[in-house]
């Protein structure tokens, strides 16, 4: 049996955000041609002060066949069965063992003050190691981390004890909005990016129960947030360099001709550089048929000028010696990356500022 999960979607009004909604009839549409009935939504289906779920219930009654799953998240934790009208909604307000095929999932809604290893050892009546599947809405404290200035904290943690203690086959969550995976646990991410912080593309997870196995489906959204930001080394075929990296960046994207339209983008570049003008001109010309964020364009605030040609050639030896290292790191890793290296050599090289 093959179990569809999402999360994160934020839902306010379909006029306040027409793209979430989209995002999410996409999903419900691809589900139609993928035979799959069932879909989790592990957490904040909708946004903060949102009691109305008529526009939800809309889209749901469209798709009488698909049965959606929905445990409260931090942003919408009133959510209940008794706020729902239609028949294929089943909302999880407190923990709950449910049957899919032959394999049990632990619905745990997102309470605050607590633990996710707290809510499980009081519901693990009939959960047998390595063989239930575990739906929650918080952060895994192992490695995925998402910094987000709105939701400062840590919100109903899954320890890696917890994981080593109840053994879960699969932890499925919410909260994160970037696509993830570490140790078995899974982030579906939010189906249409909420602002410029949450880039690339989007994705909804598939769960087969027989074979333990996690596909990840792309979803089509009306808009595709990216940042780029361009470490620039000041020497003389410094706009070469750039001009090679831009591309790269954007054949990185891995986007097709019609999702290259969707693209809102905001782009800066740092450093220091021989032509100021030169660099900003470029990025402004390469990035030219995407949509700027807020229609701004490249910040070049933080990018100076060297005409300095000794130390020109020393930050071209510096730059040689760095990317002669090992950068085979991640985000979980805590460690600075190969930019933030180079941008505090430059520091030093120039003192912090142009000659």
């Amino acid at each position: 049996m093959k179990i569809a999960v999402t999360a994160d979607v934020h839902l306010t009004t379909r006029e306040d955000q027409p793209a979430r909604f989209n995002a999410l009839a996409n999903i419900f549409a691809s589900l139609a041609d993928l035979k799959i009935d069932q879909l989790i939504i592990a957490g904040d289906l909708f946004n903060k002060d949102i009691r109305n779920y008529s526009e939800f219930e809309t889209l749901c009654k469209e798709h009488p066949d698909l049965t959606v799953h929905v445990i409260p998240g931090n942003h919408d934790p009133s959510v209940e069965q008794k706020r729902f009208a239609t028949g294929n909604v089943f909302a999880y307000g407190k923990p709950t063992q449910v049957e899919f095929g032959e394999t049990t999932f632990l619905f745990i809604p997102y309470q605050a003050a607590t633990s996710m290893g707290e809510a499980i050892a009081t519901n693990s009546d009939g959960l047998e190691a390595g063989k239930w599947v575990l739906v929650g809405h918080g952060d895994y404290c192992r490695g995925i981390r998402q910094t987000d200035a709105d939701e400062p904290g840590t919100y109903m943690p899954l320890f890696r004890s917890d994981i080593d203690r109840f053994q879960p086959r699969t932890a499925l969550l919410g909260h994160i909005h970037i696509h993830s995976s570490k140790d078995n646990v899974h982030y579906p991410g939010s189906p249409c990016g909420l602002n410029i912080r949450e880039v690339g593309q989007r994705h909804f997870l598939v769960y087969d129960t027989e074979t333990a196995e996690i596909s990840s489906h792309r979803i089509q959204t009306d808009v595709l947030f990216f940042q780029e930001s361009f470490m620039i080394v000041p020497r003389e075929d410094e706009l070469d360099r750039l001009a090679t990296e831009i591309q790269r960046r954007i054949e990185a994207w891995g986007l097709d001709e019609s999702e290259l339209k969707r693209v809102q983008l905001r782009v800066a570049a740092r450093g220091f550089c021989i032509d100021k003008q030169k660099i900003s001109d470029l990025l402004q010309e390469r990035f030219g048929q995407f949509t700027q964020y807020k229609d701004a364009p490249p910040n070049v605030d933080d990018l100076s000028v060297s005409t300095n040609e000794e130390l020109v050639f020393i930050a071209k030896c510096v730059e040689q010696s760095i990317d002669e290292l090992d950068w085979q790191t991640s985000p979980e890793d805590d460690k600075p990356d190969r930019d933030e290296i180079m941008s505090q050599a430059l520091r030093v090289i120039y003192g912090g500022g142009g000659a």
